[in-house]
Order: C-alpha cells, then sequence, then structure tokens
C-alpha cells in the first residue's frame, strides 16, 4: 500500500489530504487537483557516496553544451565532444548518463540520482526530457546558472559584514569573560566598599558565563536542531515559518521575498527569450522557489489562468503583488508584449533585493558600533570605579 499526499484548489484556498491506497486511479479524488506527492520511506539509510560536480564547473560545462546546440550542432554529438574533452571522472560520468537517459528514454531524474548537483539542472533536464525541446532548454538553464551565481554572490557579498561583525563580538565577549575579568574578580574580592552597581552586573555576567554557558549554548544548538527537524518533517510547521518569513519578518520579509520574487521573474524571462508561451514559462518557474506559501501563490495563479482568467487577474488574486507590478503585467497582457514588462518587472525587483540589502547593511553598522562602544563603556566604569575608589581609600 503507498501513501498519497494530494495538493488542490478549493475556492481560493490550498487544501490537501493524505491518502493510503494500492491502487490510486481507483480512489475518488478532489477537483482542481495541483500535484499529487507520493511519500517516500522516511528513514532510508543510503551509505553510498554521491559523486559531487560543483556550481562552478555546471555553469562551465552547460554554456560550452549551448554554445554547440546554438551552433546547430546535434545533442547527441555535442555530448560526444564534451564527454571527450572533460578530465572530471564525475563530470563525464554525468554527460554519459544524461546521453543515456535521451538515447534510451529513461527517466533523467532518477539516473542522475547518485549525483550531488544543483537541483535546478536535474529538474530542467526533466523538463527538456518531456518537452523535447533540449536546444531552447539548455539556453534557458545556462543563463540561469549564470545568473543564480551573481544572485549568491551578492548576496553573500551583502550579509558577509554583518556576519564579521557578529563573529568579531562574539569572540571579544568570550575573551573579556575568560580572561579579563577573571583576574580583576579577585582584587574586588578583597575590598571592603560596596562595589558600584556595573561591577556588579559584570560579575554577575561572568559567573553566569563561566558557570551555564555551555548549558546554554546546548540549549540553542538543541532548539536549532528540533525547530530544523520540525521544519524538515512537519509540513504545516514549515508554511507557518514561510509565511512568517514572507508577511511578518520585518524588513528581512522585504529582502526575503523581493529575492524570491526576482528569481521568479528572471526564469519566466529567460524561458520567454526562449520561445517559450507565458503559462508554461511561469510553471516551469516554480521550480526555484521552495517556500510553501509562495508556491501555494504560485499554484493559485496556475488554476486561474487554466479556467480562463487573464493573467493580470490570476496576479492580483493573491495579493502578493504591488500595482506597480500589477499594471505592467496588465499593460504586457493587453499590448501583447510581457516579454518586454517582464524584463522590467525582473529587474524592478532586482532594485529592490538590492536596495533592501543595503539598507539592512547600513542600519547593521551603526547599531553594532553603539552596542560595542557601550560594551567597552561598561566594561571599562565597571573595572575601573572600584580601582578608583581604593585608590581614594588609600589617600585619605
Amino acid at each position: 500500500m503507498k501513501k498519497y499526499k494530494i495538493r488542490y484548489q478549493n475556492i481560493d484556498k490550498i487544501e490537501e489530504i493524505i491518502i493510503e491506497t494500492t491502487n490510486l486511479s481507483s480512489e475518488k479524488l478532489p477537483k482542481n487537483i495541483i500535484e499529487i506527492i507520493e511519500y517516500k520511506t522516511n528513514y532510508k539509510f543510503d551509505f553510498k557516496r554521491k559523486k559531487r560536480i560543483n556550481n562552478k564547473d555546471l555553469n562551465l560545462l552547460f554554456y560550452e553544451f549551448n554554445l554547440m546546440l546554438q551552433a546547430n550542432i546535434n545533442i547527441s554529438d555535442a555530448l560526444d565532444i564534451l564527454i571527450k574533452n572533460k578530465k572530471d571522472k564525475n563530470i563525464v560520468d554525468f554527460l554519459k548518463t544524461i546521453k543515456y537517459s535521451l538515447s534510451k528514454g529513461k527517466s533523467i531524474d532518477e539516473n542522475l540520482d547518485k549525483f550531488k548537483i544543483n537541483s535546478l539542472v536535474i529538474s530542467f533536464l526533466k523538463i527538456s526530457q518531456d518537452s523535447g525541446n533540449i536546444a531552447l532548454n539548455m539556453r534557458a538553464l545556462s543563463e540561469l546558472l549564470k545568473q543564480s551565481e551573481e544572485i549568491k554572490k551578492s548576496f553573500y557579498k551583502a550579509i558577509s559584514y554583518p556576519i564579521v561583525l557578529t563573529i568579531t563580538l562574539m569572540i571579544s565577549l568570550f575573551t573579556i569573560f575568560s580572561f579579563v575579568v577573571p583576574k580583576f574578580k579577585v582584587i574586588f574580592s578583597q575590598t571592603q566598599n560596596e562595589l558600584p552597581m556595573a561591577t556588579k552586573i559584570l560579575l554577575a555576567s561572568e559567573s553566569f558565563f563561566e558557570n551555564y554557558f555551555l548549558y546554554l549554548l546546548s540549549l540553542i544548538i538543541l532548539l536549532i536542531l528540533f525547530f530544523s527537524n520540525l521544519y524538515i518533517k512537519n509540513s504545516r510547521f514549515e508554511y507557518f515559518v514561510d509565511k512568517f518569513l514572507i508577511n511578518n519578518f520585518i524588513l528581512i520579509k522585504d529582502i526575503y521575498l523581493n529575492k524570491e520574487l526576482y528569481k521568479l521573474f528572471l526564469l519566466i524571462d529567460i524561458m520567454l527569450k526562449s520561445n517559450y508561451e507565458f503559462h508554461k514559462a511561469f510553471i516551469s518557474s516554480k521550480i526555484l522557489l521552495k517556500n510553501k506559501y509562495l508556491l501555494d501563490k504560485i499554484y493559485i495563479i496556475d488554476n486561474l489562468l487554466q479556467n480562463g482568467k487573464s493573467i493580470n487577474d490570476s496576479f492580483l488574486k493573491t495579493k502578493i503583488f504591488d500595482d506597480i507590478v500589477l499594471n505592467l503585467i496588465n499593460t504586457g497582457e493587453v499590448s501583447n508584449s510581457l516579454g518586454i514588462t517582464i524584463d522590467e518587472i525582473k529587474k524592478i525587483y532586482k532594485n529592490r533585493f538590492n536596495d533592501k540589502m543595503n539598507l539592512l547593511t547600513s542600519l547593521i553598522q551603526p547599531i553594532f558600533l553603539i552596542i560595542i562602544m557601550g560594551l567597552i563603556l561598561w566594561i571599562v566604569l565597571a573595572i575601573f570605579m572600584p580601582i578608583w575608589d581604593m585608590g581614594n581609600m588609600i589617600n585619605l
């Protein structure tokens, strides 16, 4: 008996049911089905090491493959040329697997399961095999891999400074509480005067750090592991977190949403330029999204388009696109120039993402500066105020 999760649209909501059956076709299924997912065994131990191909090599590989296809070299010959010229055994095996799957009509995603590679590649190769239009898909994939790498680099560049500041702050606090404060603690214990409040707080913090730091660290690690596992295993919790990221996480929500929508329209733009019709390009673009809340919105749009609604009305129903984007979509639909307007929408979301990241970075710098200055002032006062009091007592 197999277990299936069926997602379907009920009026304006996405709902899901679980069915256990030996024959799914004999079951009474709901209308407006969006997707059917077969549950696999949760705990499957695979000790076989997967062959890894890094993104840089994949980008170059599909760039070369696309160039040959655009030069009207047939797929089999192009793959043979690449196999002959590549030295990396994993890449050669990867290319041979693609050639075998395409020539024999075997499921390409199942055959590529032995490789640890970017999921986009497998998804696009599966689309290529199903549609039979490999040249167009390889052109889109080559451009997408290039753009995805640029998005990743810009994101890492933006967050690198805040991460360095955070690590520096943690190291500073660890050093102060481990090496500096204990040396002055002996001196303070010998004084008969009442210690200043700043010193008491410092000593209490040092005592807490010394006695409970490992317990606190363990608790944080356990909570992270627990919620990470809950996010993976529990679809409702995953949906709640994904929705929270989109709607409620101050400042981060704008960065996250603009980044995801930029990726969405980036792929739509690439596929439109590869001569795909809009609906096909839109549905294919969901492979870039992992956020369940956003995917639900995509499924709503897809269902509305299938039921004959206009593109603008379908996007309007989701309530995640602003008036500027909706007006551009409406203009493109009415004037039959979606290729132009989608390109502009992509640029809008890219600029918004960059602006929000720059704002976050500009806010983090002064905030961290104030925190560090406050800590330094607190520690200096906590250490030297008792010493000054002892100096005054000696002078008296």
